[in-house]
């Protein structure tokens, strides 16, 4: 088993969870990491960079290695100090409310090592949670999909 901390489309309520996590993960309760989270130009999904002093906002689970093997595969991991991965999986300290240490989890962070995704970063979520991010833009938009400024 391994700890995963999930910060975007993996989280409850989003599209990822249901496929992903959904049955086949133990929820472990929220926490926060410190970083940046940003939107991708293009995508639905964001990024999340280890250089920062935000504590972002996301939920901890325990999966098996199955479970992380797909994960993996979802992030485009294909090894630790692979230049073509999409996301890097790094292990860190997951934060409490007070921002001590409660835990340590893999997460996912965007490689900007990737020559593919230097120029895709967009504007910084300044919510801090993804999900209260899109619930936002949700609201501000008739259709999600059609609010073009989504995107940066």
């Amino acid at each position: 088993m391994a700890k995963v901390f999930v910060y975007g489309t993996l989280r409850q309520g989003m599209y990822n969870y249901d496929i992903y996590l959904k049955d086949q993960a133990t929820y472990c309760g929220h926490g926060y990491i410190k970083g940046s989270l940003m939107t991708i130009i293009g995508k639905i999904y964001p990024a999340y960079l280890w250089e920062g002093q935000d504590m972002i906002f996301g939920e901890v689970y325990d999966v098996n290695d199955q479970t992380l093997a797909h994960l993996d595969e979802l992030e485009s991991y294909f090894g630790k100090d692979c230049q073509n991965n999409e996301y890097n999986k790094i292990y860190m300290d997951i934060l409490d409310n007070d921002g001590k240490v409660k835990d340590q989890a893999y997460v996912y962070e965007f490689n900007m090592d990737n020559p593919m995704n230097v120029n895709l970063l967009g504007k910084d979520i300044l919510e801090h949670d993804y999900v209260q991010y899109m619930q936002k833009k949700k609201l501000n938009s008739q259709n999600l999909f059609d609010d073009e400024d989504m995107f940066y």
